[in-house]
């Protein structure tokens, strides 16, 4: 069998899917690139996650797909169970300033 590829238990194939450039600046689609990546290279399906966080599999799928209304907590539950985090950078002017970064999101 090959190693990108695992059977789960509904009899389906996960097939991983590569992880989107996270030196981009943000998007919900980048998001939803990298939780799927992170999924699939984990080798689970959707119902393995969607069953491990207690959320129901159309409200991953949404995840998935980049639809921002999702409540905040299913997405962190999520990223969370699959090892994903955030990082915030303050909006304060100086603190940006001399780190030689903009106001964007990262």
């Amino acid at each position: 069998m090959n190693d990108s590829v695992k059977t789960n238990r509904t009899g389906k194939a996960v097939k991983a899917t590569p992880m989107p450039n996270l030196s981009e600046r943000f998007s919900p689609s980048q998001l939803a690139e990298a939780i799927t990546a992170k999924r699939t290279g984990m080798k689970l399906s959707q119902v393995n996650v969607s069953e491990a966080v207690s959320i129901s599999k159309p409200t991953l799928v949404k995840i998935e797909k980049g639809d921002t209304n999702v409540k905040l907590a299913s997405l962190l539950n999520v990223m969370e169970y699959l090892g994903l985090s955030f990082s915030l950078l303050s909006d304060d002017g100086m603190t940006c300033k001399a780190k030689g970064l903009s106001d964007d999101w990262y």
